[in-house]
């Protein structure tokens, strides 16, 4: 939006920051330090403010050798010769900042244990340059730590105060933001050196993952807030998309009457974060996932980011999804095993948007969870025939027995039979983390427009626009992009020379 003549300016500094994220605090802590006067708009109110990196597990990926992860990330993104989904130059400058990740942490006072060495696909060139860190307490304290850093700047944190336009002027600058306040009011803020987009995703807006993903339902763990206001924003502003269709995704468990979708511990005592490093499990429920006829399509020993693309299979002839929705099947001892659910991070995490029962008793008398005496039952109260779900059970059981899965090739620690009654079933939807979509930006976290031209004056950093292309190279990735990215635009932002009007 062109700035009015007469439009009153009614907070001014240097660098205006949208979104109080990871990546927005990053972003705000690097361009503060770099000399800059850094003004923050959020739009949560403070006394409930949460976000996808605070119900995270506070892993980030740092890698140790920076050749290594070039290769790795050009391996899984390359299409042909002269086509990736994220250039060359914008990927060896994720893995110079990421490489950076963890000093940069530790400078701040984090308190970092070593998870994991070794990415997400380890048979891809350079995957075993991938290591994972932790903040040790997770997502909630590493944010907390960043928080009382964003205090002790004295950096300015308008809360309430969701953006709605990008201001520029004469040359197509932007200048400054247009914001709306906890009462409805206009708050026009002066951005002289630049804007930096760090506002999530489009995890909750419906009409836009409808028309940008590739199958619909989908939900995500983000936090509620995230609705594309930044795409919205860019795009007026004549910014380039990429990564629409991409997302770092599993599978979501979706349930009436709450907002957020929760993400499950599959086969009990950390199964799916054990699964998220590649470790071996140490002897888990027995649990399978099926389509929604009952059949089993995948091996359930998923890679938790990238899953989400087994969804998306159209049966051309019956129109429609055949694995939307999946099921997840177990039976009396997974049940009685604890919380279905993560309560390391997520909405049942440390922030406790939701309290999960230690027994799932709650959660089958609210209807979440579908109980059935038999397997027949249970396929009745699903839609399902209950004779292929009972071939399916059986074959897996036989399985289980003979030590090999040879339809997914399981892994056989996991072979644990489902034999011990009742037997139960949650709906999956497609879902998990978050969409990587949004404006295209370049090597130096610049938003550019369809010609690849910056704009001048609008960064980006974090899932907004993310660098991921389709496959998400490890978990922790998500946090890594917000620490390297939000470092990216927080310097070259705050060395912008002052524009005027």
């Amino acid at each position: 939006m062109l700035v009015p003549n007469d439009l009153p300016w009614h907070k001014t500094c240097d660098v205006a920051i949208i979104g109080y994220g990871m990546a927005g605090a990053v972003a705000a802590i690097t361009a503060h330090d770099a000399g800059a006067k850094v003004i923050i708009l959020e739009k949560q109110p403070a006394d409930t403010h949460c976000t996808a990196s605070s119900m995270s597990s506070g892993t980030f990926v740092c890698p140790n050798d920076v050749q290594g992860a070039i290769t790795y990330l050009k391996t899984l993104w390359k299409v042909s010769d002269d086509l990736y989904w994220t250039p060359p130059d914008i990927i060896e400058a994720w893995a110079i900042y990421a490489s950076q990740n963890k000093d940069w942490m530790e400078k701040l006072g984090a308190k970092l244990r070593l998870v994991r060495k070794g990415g997400e696909h380890p048979g891809v060139p350079g995957a075993d340059s991938i290591e994972l860190w932790s903040f040790r307490g997770l997502g909630l304290p590493m944010m907390e730590m960043l928080y009382g850093h964003i205090k002790a700047r004295g950096i300015e944190v308008v809360y309430s105060t969701p953006a709605r336009e990008l201001l520029t002027n004469l040359r197509g600058e932007v200048i400054g933001v247009m914001a709306k306040d906890g009462m409805g009011e206009a708050v026009s803020v002066k951005a002289l050196r630049g804007v930096i987009l760090c506002c999530g995703g489009f995890e909750y807006n419906e009409e836009m993952k409808l028309q940008y993903l590739k199958v619909y339902p989908s939900w995500f763990d983000a936090h509620p807030a995230n609705t594309g206001d930044g795409v919205k924003m860019a795009m007026k502003v004549g910014a380039d998309l990429w990564h629409m269709n991409c997302v770092s995704a599993r599978f979501a468990a979706k349930f009436p009457g709450f907002p957020a979708p929760f993400k499950f511990d599959f086969g009990g005592k950390g199964w799916i974060t054990r699964l998220s490093h590649d470790q071996e499990t140490a002897h888990p429920c027995g649990f399978i996932i099926t389509d929604r006829y009952g059949r089993r399509y995948t091996n359930e020993n998923f890679r938790v980011h990238s899953v989400y693309y087994e969804t998306t299979s159209f049966d051309t002839h019956r129109l429609e999804y055949p694995r939307v929705p999946s099921y997840f099947i177990f039976d009396r001892v997974r049940m009685a095993s604890g919380p279905l659910v993560q309560t390391h991070s997520g909405p049942a995490g440390p922030h406790r948007l939701y309290t999960w029962s230690p027994d799932n008793s709650a959660e089958l008398r609210r209807g979440w969870i579908t109980e059935g005496k038999t397997v027949g039952e249970l396929a009745r109260k699903l839609g399902m025939t209950p004779s292929v779900l009972r071939n399916t059970i059986g074959s897996w059981n036989g399985y289980c027995e003979n030590g090999a899965d040879p339809k997914f090739g399981r892994n056989p620690r996991e072979l644990v039979p489902l034999n011990n009654p009742p037997f139960y079933a949650v709906q999956l939807l497609p879902g998990g983390a978050n969409t990587q979509g949004g404006p295209r930006r370049n090597k130096l976290a610049q938003i550019v427009d369809p010609d690849g031209k910056p704009i001048p004056g609008l960064y980006e950093a974090g899932e907004l626009g993310s660098v991921y292309g389709m496959i998400n190279p490890a978990g922790g990735c998500n946090l890594a992009e917000c620490i390297a990215f939000g470092r990216i635009a927080g310097e070259n932002a705050a060395k912008e020379e002052a524009r005027s009007e």
